[in-house]
């Protein structure tokens, strides 16, 4: 009876997750209450409808109304190369919105994501009714909407004051409004997917610790070899669902390098003009547009590298067995020695297109060649 109504609760918060994401077009899954997972909701469509149609209306305004594109043209002069920066910027986000959507809206990647979660949820499940034990996902969840709620209100109101009491002027008539909320609405699409394969992470570390504490108890030989298949699905897993997520993360990862480099450009350069930025302004720039992007990523690589981290502690707890092992039960031995040569060439559990591995070399990297740019472009401005 306690096993069912916690497995109620954690449907029931995961209905909420997926409900956050049909709002913001991440995802297209729906929930029932045993944890079926489907892919059918019209949400993310109808999104992708708003978005062209307001894209639309913004080209109207430009070429009826004779509007300026995309940002307010009179501010050119006084930021020269920013004045592109931000052009480029806001067709990269709303683009890549569009394209994230459209991913969305497809049947088949939509079903791979559903089959990913339902085995997640499965696993949980199965879990809770072999060993008669519980998992608690409530701080799991809560960190989840804490994630959502701090960078939804970073973008909707104190980005958007910023941009507003600004002494450049960038948003000035209709279409550059239009084009500032689609921009704001891509923020927040972007972010709650980071979220969701965070929350995804973040679950998948719970189920592996609760492994973990059923390794320090007596082990048979079925509950050995459950284990280790449990965690040969996990990797399976893990490897399905950064194929679904690969190329969004990509393009997510590529959006949040090019502002945080010309946010960086801008706020150096204005800073060094006579009548340039203070630096509190400066401090306040970065904290701004730079902050929710940075705590964005390292919220997402550190949910990823806690739950590497935690099976590679899983795998060592394991292959110790064999020392611990009765040298007569043939079995046992045999079932960690095989799993010892299964894990012995250590490998990215999280690596998205198999080129990028999400932990935190990932961010180092993007630092330097962050900074090498910084240095050309103030070069060049110079």
């Amino acid at each position: 009876m306690f096993q069912r109504k916690h497995n109620k609760v954690f449907l029931e918060r995961f209905r909420w997750t997926l409900w956050a994401q049909n709002v913001f077009g991440v995802s297209s899954l729906t929930i029932d209450g045993r944890g079926r997972i489907g892919s059918g909701n019209a949400a993310p469509k109808l999104i992708l409808m708003l978005l062209v149609t307001s894209i639309v209306v913004a080209i109207w305004f430009v070429y009826y109304k004779n509007e300026s594109p995309l940002v307010n043209k009179s501010s050119a002069s006084q930021v020269v190369l920013f004045y592109y920066f931000v052009i480029l910027e806001t067709i990269l986000a709303v683009t890549f919105n569009i394209i994230t959507t459209i991913n969305t809206t497809w049947s088949s990647s939509q079903r791979s994501l559903a089959q990913c979660w339902e085995q997640l949820i499965a696993k949980v499940q199965d879990i809770t009714a072999l060993y008669n034990t519980s998992i608690d996902s409530k701080q799991t969840f809560q960190i989840y909407w804490l994630w959502l709620f701090a960078l939804s209100l970073s973008y909707c109101v104190i980005l958007t004051y910023m941009v507003l009491s600004s002494s450049v002027m960038f948003i000035a008539q209709t279409n550059h409004f239009i084009w500032y909320v689609l921009r704001i609405y891509a923020y927040l699409s972007h972010t709650t997917a980071c979220a969701s394969f965070g929350l995804f992470a973040m679950l998948l570390r719970i189920l592996i610790v609760e492994m973990q504490r059923m390794i320090r108890q007596t082990v048979s030989d079925g509950q050995l070899r459950n284990l280790i298949q449990l965690y040969r699905h996990i990797l399976q897993i893990i490897e399905s669902f950064c194929t679904v997520y690969g190329w969004v993360l990509l393009l997510i990862f590529f959006e949040h390098f090019l502002i945080l480099t010309d946010r960086s450009f801008f706020a150096i350069r204005m800073y060094r003009l006579p009548m340039g930025f203070t630096i509190l302004q400066v401090c306040s720039m970065m904290l701004t547009w730079v902050l929710p992007l940075a705590l964005n990523d390292m919220l997402l690589i550190g949910a990823c590298t806690a739950t590497e981290k935690a099976l590679h502690e899983f795998e060592k707890q394991l292959c110790t067995l064999g020392k611990t092992a009765n040298e007569y039960n043939s079995d046992f031995t045999l079932m960690v020695t095989c799993f010892s040569l299964y894990v012995a060439e250590q490998k990215p559990k999280f690596r998205i297109l198999n080129s990028l591995n999400l932990n935190f070399n990932l961010l180092y990297a993007s630092c330097g060649i962050i900074a090498t740019y910084l240095t050309v472009f103030l070069q060049f401005d110079s």
